[in-house]
């Protein structure tokens, strides 16, 4: 009797979030919006049920948070509104419902604080620690650590822009690598690319400036005496 060679395939999956290619070991959540099937990866979970959509094994006793909140932004919506039409003074009780109206998740993104602009630090260091500072507020935090857990540490480099108060990090290994620019005037933080292969950066690397910890946090490199 011949033996049988058994031959395990490796299909990678597309976040249709965050359109992020999960790595090996990461296992893709599905979730239906009505009949249709959601690819999410995990770190993105949170995003697929503020849209509505339902993750796969969900009870229906579990929808009435979900609903409740989504009542609450509803609500908040229309009361943005109106105080921007001038129907409503910013120390009115409607007003103040608002700022209370959402339920209190212990979770919050850059996209859930109050926006202000923020004054831009004047010099390039100071810049640099900013970015990081503002990146290590987002989940591309729990994503890096992910990896970093799994493939050690990488080279992490932050430089300026070529136009406006923008900071590009870019955190590489061997098998894969990550983009990443921040907003200094706004403080958004933006994926700006991904892949596998550190050639597909280009040239040579400039040396390290910035390192992350086992939890994907990053800081500015310590400088060598």
């Amino acid at each position: 009797m011949g033996t049988r060679e058994l031959q395990l395939r490796w299909e990678p999956a597309t976040c249709e979030i965050c359109e992020r290619t999960l790595l090996r070991g990461e296992n893709p959540v599905a979730f239906y919006d009505g009949d249709r099937v959601h690819t999410v990866c995990d770190l993105c979970t949170t995003r697929a049920h503020r849209q509505g959509w339902i993750r796969e094994g969900t009870e229906v006793a579990q929808l009435a948070p979900a609903a409740h909140a989504e009542r609450a932004r509803s609500l908040v919506a229309r009361l943005r509104g109106r105080r921007e039409a001038g129907d409503l003074e910013d120390d009115s009780p409607l007003s103040w419902a608002e700022d209370s109206a959402l339920p209190d998740t212990g979770e919050q993104g850059l996209g859930d604080l109050p926006h202000h602009v923020q004054a831009v630090p004047s010099g390039p260091g100071a810049q640099v620690a900013r970015a990081l500072e503002l990146f290590n507020t987002t989940g591309n935090v729990r994503t890096v650590g992910g990896v970093v857990r799994s493939l050690g540490a990488p080279y992490v480099h932050a430089k300026l822009g070529a136009e406006g108060p923008l900071v590009e990090i870019v955190v590489v290994w061997a098998l894969c690598w990550y983009r990443y620019e921040v907003d200094l005037e706004n403080s958004v933080v933006r994926q700006r690319g991904q892949g596998y292969e550190p050639s597909e950066l280009g040239s040579e690397l400039p040396a390290a400036n910035a390192v992350a910890d086992d939890e994907g946090r990053l800081s500015v490199a310590a400088a060598v005496t």
